[in-house]
């Protein structure tokens, strides 16, 4: 049976109230003021104050248990004693000295009026945390005794989870700013109005662990009887850091004191995100399943054209008439600060889970050298573990064709890693020898990543191609290239999720498409496929291009070089099998360099870099 939701109530009853109710005469007018007073506690039966008895007529009964204390006005009651443990009728002495009225809090305070909730509560079997069984209520005069009829403090959640995960915690928000701990004032024993709390994330412990298993396991979580406006969002994480999201209440729902709400029980799957409040509308007979977002990543690939004395040794010296604009004789990687400062900007402003990279070259590709990469792009506040040195095979250490990626290791867990040679003239490729592999080499950098929210694999390609005019002048090598990148991607077959990223210096519309329309015979472009969905915002589709550009000229102008040049886009992410782009756009970082009217507004690199998402399908 499929339900939205089933709300049960949570009997408690403190002293004479039932013993009360079975009695005509009404109750006495209260003193003003007493020293001392027993509260006779009744409890139907039942097992103990910290564990739920089996349901019954849709209650669960809640009941004392040793040590569990009350207080009046900030005066502190005796403890239950162990002979008490699990009664249904139980005296509670309060000593001291009380004026009317008297406001009774459990668990018991010196407080007269605040309830306090942990951030943290902790996994209790079948029940739920006792630092969250708050109560309150006001204590009258019954015969001999005085009575009071507490009212629970919060409502209760209920999950039923089962699978094979092992559990670590579960993070709960409001997500209408709710508050869910903290310290709260009562400022009406009667209402049960009040203010208070504290903002932020309720975690939900597991301590060492829970195991799921085939049979669902309850879990019981205690938070503040109030109207949640906008619904909340639980977190539900296993060992590993991977998280499952539940969401409810998207409407809005008013948690009454006296509530336990019943979930329909999930099987956990990292990365899934199920709409519980929906989930009778998505049933069998309404011909659907439970909503599931599938997970997305954001990949980015850059080529950062080092721009050194070896890549590049002359500086341009005139601009021209489709918007090149002379490169400053010193405004290259390592004597330019600026420029430094940028890439690594440019890098941080992808925010990408992984990004490859191109042309990174000799005294770049690790932290510490002369202008290493990852300690531009750390200065700028961007964190990554970096993976750079996939180097050519020439012994001189000469890394201007270098490819390599950089991930967020909070994200992705990198499972393995290599490079195949790609051959000049053929479809083919070998992970073993560069020979006939162009001049300069080229080849294919790769990984196998394992997304850790869902636990979904895919393998990332990175790859930079030969120019049109580059061995042979006519486009054959990268066409074969091109052939063999899609070759080498097809032999790995570990999972069916594949994402190629680079600079394959092909582009449609131009001289040099053939490797772009051999590539595609087995990728799916994904600006393409972004536009095709309509989901590509105009200004990257007027600004199509990337600032590429051989020799002395160096293209500075994003502007008016990129505008209506579709033919430029030459740096591509594609992807490949179960998995789908759904956003792409450039990153457009500049820098100023030089001052007065040698002031000229620059890019760090002859590219822009290119982001998409992609979810993991």
């Amino acid at each position: 049976m499929n339900y939205n939701e089933i709300k049960v109530g949570i009997l408690i009853l403190l002293a004479g109230a039932l013993m009360a109710a079975c009695t005509a005469q009404p109750a006495p007018e209260d003193p003003s003021s007493v020293n001392g007073m027993v509260l006779r506690a009744t409890m139907p039966d039942g097992v103990s104050k910290t564990a739920l008895a089996p349901k019954e007529n849709n209650v669960y009964k809640v009941l004392w248990k040793e040590g569990d204390r009350i207080s009046v006005n900030g005066t502190l009651s005796e403890a239950v004693a162990a002979e008490d443990d699990g009664e249904m009728a139980v005296d509670f002495t309060v000593n001291g000295s009380l004026s009317a009225p008297y406001n009774v809090l459990y668990p018991g305070t010196i407080s007269a009026n605040v309830i306090s909730l942990p951030d943290t509560q902790n996994y209790v079997a079948d029940s739920f945390d006792p630092a969250a069984a708050a109560s309150f209520g006001v204590a009258t005069k019954s015969g001999d005794a005085f009575v009071a009829s507490l009212t629970h403090f919060c409502g209760i959640l209920r999950f039923a989870l089962n699978g094979s995960a092992t559990l670590s915690k579960i993070e709960l928000n409001s997500l209408g700013s709710e508050k869910l701990y903290g310290d709260f004032t009562i400022s009406n024993f009667g209402t049960g109005a009040f203010s208070g709390g504290s903002a932020g994330t309720l975690t939900y412990s597991f301590g060492s662990g829970l195991q799921l298993s085939s049979t669902d396991t309850p879990i019981y979580v205690a938070i503040p009887a109030q109207t949640y406006a906008s619904g909340i969002e639980a977190l539900v994480y296993q060992s590993d850091g991977a998280f499952m999201r539940l969401k409810f209440w998207g409407s809005g729902n008013e948690l009454s004191p006296d509530d336990i709400i019943e979930f329909d029980s999930k099987t956990f799957a990292a990365g899934r995100t199920e709409n519980l409040f929906s989930i009778a509308e998505l049933n069998a007979e309404a011909g659907g399943e439970p909503t599931a977002a599938p997970p997305s990543i954001t990949v980015a690939t850059y080529n950062v054209t080092r721009l050194d004395d070896d890549n590049r040794p002359a500086a341009a010296t005139s601009g021209d008439s489709n918007g090149k604009i002379a490169r400053p004789e010193n405004a290259i990687v390592k004597d330019c600060a600026e420029m430094q400062a940028a890439l690594g900007q440019a890098i941080y402003n992808t925010a990408a889970d992984l990004i490859g990279f191109n042309e990174i070259g000799d005294g770049m590709y690790a932290s510490g050298q002369a202008y290493s990469l990852q300690d531009m792009a750390e200065d700028q506040g961007a964190s990554y573990t970096w993976k750079l040195n996939f180097p050519s095979s020439k012994s001189s250490g000469n890394y201007h064709y270098s490819n390599g990626f950089a991930y967020k290791s909070s994200v992705l867990t990198l499972e393995d890693s290599g490079r195949a040679w790609l051959r000049a003239n053929s479809n083919s490729y070998s992970a073993s020898s560069d020979s006939d592999s162009g001049s300069p080499n080229r080849y294919v950098v790769w990984g196998l990543f394992t997304h850790k929210v869902s636990g979904k694999q895919f393998y990332f390609f990175v790859t930079h191609l030969p120019t049109y005019s580059q061995d042979g002048g006519n486009g054959t090598s990268n066409l074969n290239m091109s052939g063999g990148v899609n070759a080498f991607a097809a032999s790995k077959t570990a999972v069916n999720r594949r994402i190629l990223v680079g600079d394959t210096n092909s582009a449609p519309g131009h001289k040099s498409e053939a490797g772009y329309n051999k590539l595609k015979e087995y990728w799916s472009d994904s600006y393409e496929a972004v536009n095709a969905a309509g989901n590509l915002s105009s200004f990257y589709q007027i600004y199509s291009g990337s600032q590429s550009g051989t020799g002395e000229d160096f293209l500075y102008s994003i502007f008016q070089f990129c505008k209506n040049h579709p033919e430029r886009r030459i740096d591509h992410i594609m992807t490949q099998g179960s998995c789908t782009a759904t956003s792409y756009r450039t990153i457009r970082t500049t820098y100023e360099f030089g001052t007065g009217d040698d002031a000229v507004t620059c890019a760090p690199s002859s590219h822009l870099p290119v982001v998409c998402t992609i979810s993991l399908d």
